[in-house]
């Protein structure tokens, strides 16, 4: 899926169950994988001082090296969902290797959190249908995006901002990243298209 900025509009029908429109009551939601990382405090303060909300499909070894700011993002009222157990790719997986990757991912970020989890997202954007029922009937929700930021190519700034900036739409779901190899300029990229979108409430 990482291909597109936009993923092509065949791929809503295909996994029909997968979340794909922002779900809370804002223009838009940004969403981060692969973290807590260095930077996810200083995002955290962003969605403050901006009046918007965020979500975060974080890895169960950086939940257990930055707890407090996984706590943090449950107290303040984001989406905590989990990126699966391990950021590889899972589909070769069986379905008990493919759901013990999720259902472990999950309980130590429940642990950690002290918060049920309800969303995940799939590392890559990798997602064979089978893989989405299998969610669904675990009683979890998938998240997609319909808006990759491209964030994890390393561009210059500029570059990844006037991308976002472009092609946003309204219910969009974005990607981006705050993993410990995220953009060194992720804190100013979003901060940019905040400013620019006018994305609060």
């Amino acid at each position: 899926m990482i291909s597109w900025t936009r993923p092509p509009e065949l791929f809503r029908k295909i996994y029909s169950s997968s979340l794909w429109k922002c779900c809370l009551k804002q223009n838009v939601l940004l969403s981060f994988d692969d973290g807590p990382g260095p930077h996810t405090d200083e995002l955290l303060n962003l969605s403050q001082e901006n009046n918007i909300k965020f979500a975060f499909f974080i890895l169960p070894q950086q939940a257990q090296k930055y707890p407090e700011i996984v706590r943090r993002i449950v107290k303040e009222s984001h989406i905590l969902g989990s990126h699966f157990s391990q950021h590889r790719h899972h589909i070769m997986d069986t379905k008990q290797v493919f759901l013990n990757s999720l259902n472990e991912s999950v309980q130590k970020i429940e642990d950690i959190s002290q918060h049920s989890i309800q969303y995940c997202r799939i590392p890559y954007g990798r997602l064979l249908p089978w893989q989405e029922k299998w969610i669904d009937q675990s009683g979890y929700t998938h998240v997609f995006w319909s808006l990759d930021s491209k964030d994890y190519n390393l561009e210059p700034s500029e570059k990844v901002i006037n991308r976002v900036r472009d092609n946003i739409q309204s219910d969009d779901i974005v990607l981006f990243h705050d993993g410990e190899a995220s953009h060194p300029q992720i804190v100013q990229i979003v901060d940019e298209c905040l400013n620019s979108l006018n994305l609060e409430l």
